[in-house]
């Protein structure tokens, strides 16, 4: 018994030193190697409290789905407010502008009644001194008919010697002064109808053509009524486009200090969520981490190979990679080398890498079907330990 103890001991201690001493040095393995996958950081883009939280750990994320919501009550309001005054000052001068305007408006309709009153009074009086006017034209034609026929009854009379030639020319002054009298009632009638047909265009060349010149003077007062609208519209016009250039401005500026104050984070990449940084009520800065998430679709392998290995490591170096002993294996090829990773490389993927002693090498290598077969390799599990070797 003895004995066979002894060559158990021995066996023991040979078997021990050909693990330690032989076989790493024969062996073609990674020294450790993990599952990992690109890193998704989600940051707050403004500095407040976290007052919403929509992801949750192990759940998939797409790009443009709200996150987070982070509440800042320090937002800058100056803009805002200078918006706001420059709007309700705008609109005081347009009230006082469309108060001016219906004030002219009803100014305008009465200077228009009146107007219009004075002119018929006016017309009146004009159609009056008219039918005045025929009235002695048809007398004055009656006497110089009656005048010219006294007239060539005296130069017959005066040709049969029945009367003097001091009568003929007493006849014809007469016959004279009323052809005169009758050729001034003309003209008096044709500037009197002159004046009518000029009234009813609403012109007038005379204060005597009307009551005391009231008309011409409601005519002057009703077209500066009327300018004083013009212009009163036009700045009524004027001033509607401001204010609707600065409704926009201030639904602008409102717009962006609600995103601002209630800022909705949204993921940029597909992912799954694998770390809640900062939950609700967490007081974040600019930059901050709030949700560290995995690109799945992008996962590969960081194998850990010992420095003896190096000249047999080459960028497209074929892989096997075992996630469990069970498992079948799998291929990848190696895509880049390195004898350490910074600390903003490992940052970039979700799981840090392996420990290396000196000398050790870094190979990190890419699946060669893009669909893994194994369902430990479809989930997405950064961190988990594997084997890989040479081929």
């Amino acid at each position: 018994m003895p004995r066979l103890a002894g060559y158990a001991l021995m066996a023991f201690i040979g078997w021990l030193l050909v693990s330690t001493l032989v076989e790493p040095w024969i062996s073609t393995s990674a020294t450790r190697a993990v599952i990992n996958a690109p890193a998704i950081l989600i940051t707050a883009p403004i500095s407040g409290t976290v007052s919403a939280q929509y992801a949750q750990n192990g759940q998939p994320i797409a790009p443009g789905q709200t996150i987070a919501v982070v509440k800042n009550t320090t937002v800058p309001r100056d803009a805002l407010t200078t918006l706001l005054t420059q709007r309700l000052e705008l609109q005081s001068h347009l009230d006082d502008v469309n108060s001016r305007l219906q004030a002219d408006q009803h100014m305008l309709d009465y200077t228009n009644t009146q107007y219009g009153k004075y002119q018929e009074a006016s017309l009146a009086q004009l159609k009056t001194s008219y039918a005045s006017m025929q009235a002695q034209q048809d007398a004055a034609d009656a006497k110089l008919e009656a005048l010219d026929a006294k007239y060539a009854r005296a130069m017959a009379l005066e040709r049969d010697g029945a009367i003097s030639a001091a009568n003929v020319a007493t006849a014809r002054a007469d016959a004279d002064t009323a052809r005169k009298e009758a050729d001034a009632l003309d003209m008096s009638a044709k500037s009197v109808s002159a004046g009518i047909a000029a009234a009813q265009r609403g012109v007038y060349v005379s204060a005597g053509q009307n009551s005391n010149g009231q008309l011409p003077q409601l005519a002057q007062h009703r077209a500066d009524i009327q300018n004083s609208i013009k212009e009163e519209q036009a700045q009524i016009d004027a001033m509607n486009q401001q204010m609707d250039h600065l409704n926009q401005l201030v639904t602008h500026e409102q717009d962006r200090v609600q995103a601002l104050s209630d800022y909705a984070v949204k993921a940029y990449a597909p992912g799954t969520a694998q770390e809640v940084v900062a939950p609700i009520g967490t007081q974040v800065a600019v930059g901050a981490t709030l949700v560290r998430a995995t690109d799945c679709s992008k996962t590969n392998v960081v194998a850990v190979f010992p420095a003896r290995m190096t000249p047999r490591l080459n960028i497209g170096t074929e892989l096997r990679v075992r996630v469990s002993e069970t498992s079948r294996a799998r291929s990848a090829h190696i895509t880049q080398l390195m004898p350490k990773a910074t600390e903003s490389l490992q940052n970039s993927y979700s799981a840090p890498f392996p420990y290396a002693e000196d000398g050790s090498v870094y190979a990190l290598a890419q699946w060669d079907s893009p669909d893994p077969a194994d369902p430990a390799l479809r989930s997405c599990t950064p961190g988990r330990s594997v084997m890989a070797s040479l081929r």
